[in-house]
């Protein structure tokens, strides 16, 4: 099978990058920025001033609104050109990036809104059924070893879990990550 050439693609949208500045993460759907490694160091330590960055989709940015709205804020703030090809192709500046960054803004809060009324409902309501299987040192070994490359998986197997309470447990993880040091 032929390997995707990425390079190609993107001078496909009209951008020519050097090969020794083309970064590649390829991420499954819904992976907090806590587990983006590449990413976050590539925002935080290599881009600068001036830089531009190009992502294929907005969902590159982060697993939900609060993350993404954090991850353009930052971006911006640092001075660092966005390019995303799934929005237009074209560099967000101006009245585009001040309409771009209000959205995100929009439905950012509407994310925070929704997440407290869920936690506010929830709290007038007895907890039932079972007890949480893993213990508070048991989580945070989970988060580490996934930091460390192991998959849901294994970490289900490994716990004599559900990969749906490993994914649930990372879910509930993810803060917010880039711009923190």
């Amino acid at each position: 099978m032929d390997e995707f050439n990425y390079a190609d693609y993107i001078l496909g949208y009209g951008y020519e990058i050097p090969k020794n500045r083309l970064v590649f993460e390829q991420v499954k759907i819904g992976i907090p920025l806590e587990f983006r490694h590449k990413l976050i160091n590539l925002i935080n330590y290599t881009l600068e001033s001036g830089d531009l960055l190009l992502i294929d989709g907005i969902d590159s940015l982060g697993s939900d609104f609060k993350e993404i709205y954090s991850s353009v804020n930052f971006i911006f703030k640092k001075g660092i050109r966005l390019v995303c090809l799934e929005f237009s192709k074209k560099e967000i500046k101006g009245d585009i990036k001040k309409i771009f960054f209000h959205f995100l803004k929009i439905c950012s809060d509407f994310d925070g809104k929704l997440q407290s009324n869920r936690k506010i409902g929830n709290k007038n309501i007895n907890k039932v059924g079972r007890p949480e299987i893993l213990n508070k040192a048991q989580k945070d070994e989970v988060l580490e070893k996934f930091k460390n490359g192991q998959s849901v998986y294994s970490l289900a197997k490994q716990y004599s879990v559900t990969r749906t309470v490993i994914q649930r447990l990372l879910s509930k993880s993810s803060d917010h990550v880039i711009g923190e040091d």
